[in-house]
């Protein structure tokens, strides 16, 4: 008996000490949690899909269970239940070691996106050109001419760099040497693009013009893009083009004009970008230098894997396999037609098989991101010498291999075994930073092995950072993570807010732009100004719309405002406007988008979706009392605890994101309390205080 008794001890003090008396947690969960979260966390098709996988604490868990788990039955699992449901899930699945534990690491092979695809065919092409120069002057150069006879100039009588063109010269002349009678211009520079994606363009005149853009033969007359040169009567007439761009890149830009006899003369060059209105080129996107093309496919693309939030080459489709061979093609018939610009041999290496050849080991080693063996130089380049007559034919086929091979489309295959050599550094720098290939700068260090040590990979770091390109990517990754790009019409109540146009919309987007590029890019960058700051780029026109005080000259300069009225992103007008009604403010639209984007919340479908509908409303009530009154239910408010206080905050601007003291006739209330991840209570009076949360986070 003793002996039994002693046993008995021994294996209870073997046990954890909260296993003896304590609640099964991993039985509470099966009971009243997995129908809805599914066994391991995993989620349940229409009713909570999202897997349970965070970083919260257990004691997190377990006072979030505790007050509002499950849904509409809050008491089942409370105290020392919660705790023990959330003990069970945090090391079962939840928490980062069970994740780790359960989803083992495994290397995954991603294909190139989209824009990947297209940077780097633009990449390839280019390293066999002069290199892109982008300087800092902004204009195009142009040439004046006075005209004896039709089509007929004389010596150019005027040079000089115009901003911009947007000219109505009416009955007048350019400049006094210009003769009335007739007088033609010819422009010279570089448009550059701010970011990828289709532009429209437009020439408007009452004369004569010819535009040409990215032209692979210069400025032919035969490769105008828009040609508006026939006109009759001297009547104001246009002519539009459509052009895919990368953004980041400069393109070569000629404009010609010419009137002869005529009464009036004008011209004017403009454009509509991506989420753009119709304008005058401005004078930021000219350069006068003229720089070489850019080689940009056209093909279209089945949409990329953005499951995870950000794009990423997961998926491989028979689509998108069709459309990589025939954007493969379409390069290939681009390169043999324009091969004496795009390859860099002259006349009679062109002529040569042997000088040939060589070339095409050199494109598929560019391709490839590294030196080829001599097995893939047979493979892809050699055998179809060897097997064509015709060094041409042979040149095509073997860049028609290269451009879709896996060693291409996948550039993990493309890396050795192993810890990663200079070359697989290199590429990996090039798809992170530009989304394309290394350019010869890399390359040479690569060849000479100076891609290992941190301090080697630090500097080419730096080095990349200044070029365009990577300033084009921060700028798309901004655009995503602040959903710019989500809504087109942002135009509000014409009643309401008359002067708030699409003019000013599109000032208020580049203002945010600057903003970002401003303490992105700046010697004293710091990422909490994003959320700090309490200045605002401003031209004239949104100086005089916010009330501010207007910056001398039509461009955008800094301002401060004064106080604290406004805090970085959080209260840019560009982003309250977005997140807002056409004719009110929507503290629910900007609670979400603050509470998922910059407080990094983590917030459930709601159970039931309720519109907001503002003729149901008694019509005293403030905008914060009807959103008070629209979730008040429980089943809102295991969310709107969160998003409400947040979207109250911001109550001080109206739906254009124009500061204000009264709504509704009424003093507004901007007080809350704000419930933590860990479920603390804290104070929040203004955006300002959500700013100082939010820079403050650990998280």
């Amino acid at each position: 008996m003793r002996a039994f008794f002693f046993l008995l001890l021994l294996v209870t003090c073997l046990l954890p000490w909260d296993a003896i008396g304590q609640p099964d947690g991993r039985k509470i969960y099966a009971v009243h949690c997995a129908s809805c979260h599914g066994a391991k966390g995993e989620g349940v098709a229409d009713e909570y899909e999202k897997p349970l996988w965070g970083n919260k604490s257990v004691d997190s868990l377990a006072r979030y269970i505790h007050k509002s788990m499950p849904e509409e039955k809050e008491d089942a699992v409370v105290d020392e239940d919660a705790r023990a449901v959330a003990r069970y899930i945090h090391d079962a699945f939840y928490g980062p070691a069970a994740q780790a534990r359960n989803r083992p690491q495994r290397i995954e092979l991603l294909r190139l996106t989209n824009n990947q695809y297209r940077q780097s065919a633009a990449d390839l092409i280019e390293s066999f050109k002069r290199p892109q120069t982008i300087t800092t002057n902004r204009g195009l150069r142009g040439r004046y001419f006075n005209v004896e006879k039709m089509n007929k100039e004389k010596e150019s009588v005027l040079e000089r760099v115009d901003p911009a063109i947007d000219f109505d010269w009416g009955t007048g002349v350019p400049a006094e040497k210009i003769n009335q009678e007739g007088f033609s211009i010819r422009w010279a520079g570089s448009l550059l693009a701010p970011q990828t994606g289709l532009y429209q363009f437009r020439v408007k005149t009452h004369n004569s013009a010819l535009f040409l853009l990215n032209s692979f033969r210069g400025d032919d007359d035969k490769s105008a893009f828009i040609d508006a040169y026939v006109n009759s009567r001297n009547k104001l007439h246009e002519k539009t083009g459509r052009m895919f761009l990368l953004g980041g890149r400069g393109y070569p830009l000629y404009l010609r004009y010419f009137t002869y006899k005529e009464k009036l003369a004008s011209l004017r060059l403009e454009w509509k970008p991506p989420h753009g209105i119709w304008e005058p080129i401005p004078n930021e996107y000219l350069m006068p230098e003229v720089v070489d093309t850019v080689t940009v496919v056209e093909a279209p693309f089945p949409p990329d894997d953005r499951s995870r939030g950000y794009e990423r080459g997961a998926g491989v489709s028979k689509e998108w396999q069709e459309a990589t061979t025939y954007a493969a093609v379409d390069l290939v018939n681009h390169l043999i037609t324009y091969l004496n610009i795009v390859s860099g041999l002259n006349e009679k290496q062109r002529k040569d098989p042997a000088a040939l050849r060589r070339y095409a080991h050199e494109f598929a080693s560019r391709a490839f991101r590294r030196p080829l063996n001599p097995e893939q130089k047979r493979t892809f380049v050699d055998s179809r010498f060897e097997q064509q007559s015709d060094p041409y034919v042979a040149l095509r086929h073997s860049m028609l291999l290269v451009l879709t091979s896996p060693r291409f489309l996948y550039p993990g295959l493309a890396e050795n075994k192993g810890r990663p050599d200079s070359y697989t550094i290199a590429s990996r720098l090039a798809l992170t930073l530009w989304d394309g290939l290394p350019d010869q700068v890399l390359l040479r260090a690569a060849r000479e092995d100076k891609l290992r040590t941190p301090e080697q990979i630090s500097a080419q770091i730096r080095r990349m950072l200044q070029n365009r390109k990577t300033r084009r990517k921060m700028q798309g990754f901004f655009r995503h993570w602040l959903a710019m790009d989500e809504r087109e019409d942002l135009r509000k109540d014409p009643e309401l807010y008359p002067e708030f146009d699409s003019r000013l919309v599109i000032d208020l987007r580049r203002s945010l732009e600057r903003f970002v590029d401003e303490v992105v890019w700046s010697e004293s960058s710091d990422y909490r100004q994003l959320l700090l700051d309490n200045h605002l780029f401003l031209n004239q026109r949104l100086a005089s719309y916010y009330q501010a005080d207007s910056p001398p000259g039509s461009e955008f300069q800094k301002v401060a405002l004064p106080g604290d009225q406004r805090s970085g992103i959080l209260t840019h007008p560009f982003l309250l406007s977005l997140n807002s009604y056409h004719d009110n403010t929507s503290p629910i639209h900007r609670g979400v988008f603050l509470s998922r984007q910059v407080l990094g919340r983590l917030l459930k479908p709601p159970p039931e979706a309720v519109a907001f509908k503002n003729e149901e409303f008694d019509p005293s009530l403030t905008m914060r009392e009807k959103v008070t009154e629209l979730t008040k239910a429980d089943s809102c408010m295991q969310c709107h605890r969160v998003i409400n206080p947040v979207g109250f905050s911001l109550e001080n601007f109206d739906a254009t994101g124009r500061y204000r003291s009264r709504d509704n006739e009424r003093p507004i209330n901007t007080v809350s309390n704000y419930t933590s991840e860990d479920e603390e209570k804290i104070r929040i009076s203004s955006a300002r205080d959500l700013a100082n949360l939010a820079a403050g986070s650990k998280t």
